[in-house]
């Protein structure tokens, strides 16, 4: 009997990045983390939108820039109402996408804690299959041994030794195959 099922799991964050920058109340570098929390400035139709980020350690703040000088008449509706509210989960879309701090130059200290959660059954037989929309830079063989069961090492050798294979890739998912015949003779003897 395998340890693996076919499945789909999809990568969610828990959190948004962290940041790592000068803190002026500091005087020196520190990691910064969000607050979730929107600031907007508004000059006539012209709008300007930060995330806020605070110092852990003297919680001093930073404004990571999202929009800049921007027509708010450009912007989803929706998306304008969840900013001026504040909203919660506006503020963790943006403080998970990468682009953003990339854009701003932010030095992303940690990738985000995130949840492995299955989607359904994979649609080709003895594969499983992880969707990261969010592009978190995590280690393939950890997501293999939390949603399989196994340790990481174990993970690791039924990477190294094919009994696991990378069938499709792409920015967003990664695709493993595994032999039901070979898996567990090989997994008791090899592990």
């Amino acid at each position: 009997m395998s340890c693996f099922k076919s499945k789909k799991y999809e990568i969610i964050p828990t959190e948004a990045y962290k940041i790592f920058r000068n803190c002026s109340g500091c005087g020196r570098k520190n990691v910064y983390y969000s607050t979730e929390k929107i600031r907007i400035n508004a000059n006539g139709k012209q709008i300007d939108v930060w995330l806020i980020y605070q110092c852990q350690k003297c919680k001093h703040t930073y404004n990571l820039p999202i929009y800049s000088r921007v027509d708010r008449n450009e912007l989803d509706p929706s998306e304008y109402q969840a900013l001026l509210k504040n909203d919660h989960q506006i503020a963790n879309k943006y403080g998970i996408n990468r682009k953003i701090f990339q854009k701003n130059d932010a030095v992303i200290f940690e990738e985000p804690a995130y949840l492995l959660k299955e989607i359904g059954n994979s649609i080709k037989e003895n594969t499983i299959e992880f969707f990261n929309p969010h592009k978190i830079r995590v280690r393939y063989d950890r997501l293999i041994a939390e949603c399989s069961g196994i340790s990481r090492s174990q993970a690791k050798k039924l990477l190294e030794s094919g009994v696991l294979t990378v069938i499709g890739l792409s920015d967003i998912q990664r695709v493993f195959a595994y032999s039901p015949m070979h898996l567990y003779p090989q997994w008791q003897t090899n592990l």
